[in-house]
């Protein structure tokens, strides 16, 4: 690749990292996330906190990062935690591009970018706000380190560059971070059968190190808040995780990832399923062998060490996409350069398939689920259908660069199609902004504006991010003592006949968000009060 070249695909994956950060929270994790980020911009301290109460289930790097973007970006929004997720996602894309550039030839590198930047998990969390783009940012600059030693000569600043990504880390997600990272390189060195492989990254003193800067976490945190906090920090937030998440949630078995990480990889099946060929791994050696090695020895230990605690989310598998990225990039490069010819064979078509699926169905699957008749989907969905016919056409005349050219351009699509047509269709199913917010309008700022029911984290976050005001949780008993002119009613899993109150309340508004959230405002009828609304199929009044 020409240098110019290189600067049009970075300018390309940029754009993917960026696309479609407007849209407002969507349940359940970004408005807890925004509203942590949020109190820590207003009062920055170490141990995070939600709804004005301590939320101690990780160290505080992510939520500093997106507070400093709240203030680089004008204040809080939804756009400005988002674009965290985004930019670390085009670092990891930018570290991708050029180490698998450097590990194997600058079109697997450019591949491995563009197929991770179009795989599912990826394309979705990364414009998620979530910390794990974040983690996955320094634990894919802490893989490329080893990976520079491994192979020799690299300088001191590549050690410290690698210590300094586990730091980071460490202080994004806890010590799962160093933790993944030591799996990876584990495994790769019993792949090996010799540790000494490891010796240049100094592993001892580096465990040491990692011991003693997780030392250091905990004693920031009991130093503003406690030692109480240390242990809901280490045992509720870390022990539990792995042998009773019945409190900390998203108890899954043993081999859940075997069916999600395929889900993850989508569409790239087939050089996916190409990894468990024998003939993969124990053909005569290529001088990318050592490399795929590598990259699949980071991923599987990452993998199997997920699989270890109770607590597991497809989200969760970010650290160990990039890798497992580039190794399909490389396994696709390795049958191209020795099956170029087959473009009308079954792989080939296959694999196009797969990505025209992956591009069509997520707008498609929206308008039909919502029963909405949209000009920008229909315009998009004859767009694919225009690159799928294209692809066609090129692919069974062996036009093999325009062929592969295309079938790159139709996974850009999806990204683009799921991003900027599919999302907005589905936000009124996933957006509670706008109903607190004339929640927020209808109570007084005067008063406290009180909630009850099946309160949770989204509801702690979404109330004080869209409001500006915290939400004091109120039992039944207290309302039927302290009589409140308002109280806003959360019930789930469509549970709304549950969640009325008695009188002297009566109902002012209510919405349903998708089947299982339900909100309503109630006030006193001894009140003044506007019309009932019922808003189950608006997202506001």
């Amino acid at each position: 690749m020409t240098r110019a070249q290189t600067w049009l695909a970075l300018a390309g994956l940029l754009a993917i990292s960026f696309l479609g950060l407007a849209r407002d929270l969507w349940t359940p994790d970004e408005p807890r996330e925004a509203e942590i980020a949020r109190e820590m911009w207003l009062a920055p301290t170490i141990v995070p906190r939600l709804n004005g109460e301590r939320f101690i289930e990780k160290p505080p790097l992510y939520y500093w990062t997106v507070a400093a973007a709240y203030s680089v970006l004008g204040g809080p929004s939804a756009a400005a935690a988002r674009a965290v997720s985004a930019l670390a996602a085009f670092g990891t894309l930018a570290i991708v591009l050029f180490w698998g550039g450097r590990m194997f030839s600058p079109i697997v590198g450019l591949a491995a970018a563009v197929g991770l930047a179009t795989s599912a998990q990826f394309m979705w969390t990364s414009h998620w706000i979530v910390m794990d783009s974040l983690l996955m940012l320094f634990t894919t600059a802490a893989l490329w380190a080893a990976h520079e030693f491994v192979r020799g000569g690299a300088s001191r600043n590549v050690l410290l560059a690698f210590y300094a990504a586990v730091l980071a880390a460490l202080w994004t997600k806890g010590p799962i971070g160093p933790v993944l990272v030591a799996g990876g390189l584990l495994v790769y060195a019993a792949t090996r059968r010799s540790f000494a492989v490891l010796a240049p990254l100094r592993p001892f003193a580096g465990a040491a190190f990692v011991l003693l800067m997780t030392a250091g976490v905990a004693a920031a945190i009991a130093a503003d808040s406690g030692w109480d906090a240390v242990y809901e920090w280490v045992y509720v937030n870390h022990v539990e995780r792995v042998t009773n998440p019945v409190t900390t949630g998203h108890d899954q078995p043993v081999l859940y990832y075997l069916w999600t990480l395929p889900v993850a990889v989508f569409p790239w099946w087939l050089p996916f399923g190409a990894l468990f060929r024998p003939r993969a791994w124990t053909g005569a050696k290529t001088p990318w062998h050592d490399s795929k090695l590598f990259l699949a020895a980071a991923a599987l230990g990452m993998v199997l060490l997920l699989s270890v605690p109770a607590t597991k989310r497809g989200l969760y598998l970010m650290p160990a996409l990039p890798p497992l990225l580039l190794l399909l990039a490389a396994v696709a490069a390795e049958w191209w350069m020795s099956a170029a010819s087959r473009l009308r064979g079954a792989v080939w078509l296959t694999q196009a398939a797969l990505v025209a699926l992956f591009a069509a169905v997520p707008a498609a699957a929206v308008v039909a689920y919502l029963r909405v008749t949209d000009a920008h989907a229909a315009s998009f969905l004859i767009a694919v259908a225009l690159l799928v016919g294209a692809l066609v056409m090129f692919s069974l005349r062996g036009e093999r660069p325009t062929a592969l050219a295309t079938l790159a351009t139709c996974s850009i699509a999806a990204a683009v199609g799921l991003l900027t047509v599919a999302a907005p269709l589905a936000a009124p199913r996933k957006d509670l902004s706008p109903f607190v917010a004339w929640v927020g309008a209808q109570v007084p700022s005067a008063e406290t504006l009180y909630v009850t029911g099946e309160i949770d984290e989204t509801l702690d976050g979404i109330v004080p991010f869209v409001t500006g005001r915290h939400a004091q949780a109120i039992g039944a008993a207290e309302i039927d003592a302290s009589r409140p002119r308002f109280v806003l009613v959360q019930g789930k899993n469509g549970a709304s006949a549950a969640a009325a109150l008695a009188a002297p309340y009566h109902r002012l508004a209510s919405s349903e968000l998708g089947t299982d959230r339900y909100l309503a405002l109630w006030s006193r009828e001894d009140e003044p009060s506007s019309p009932e609304h019922d808003l189950s199929s608006s997202p506001g009044p």
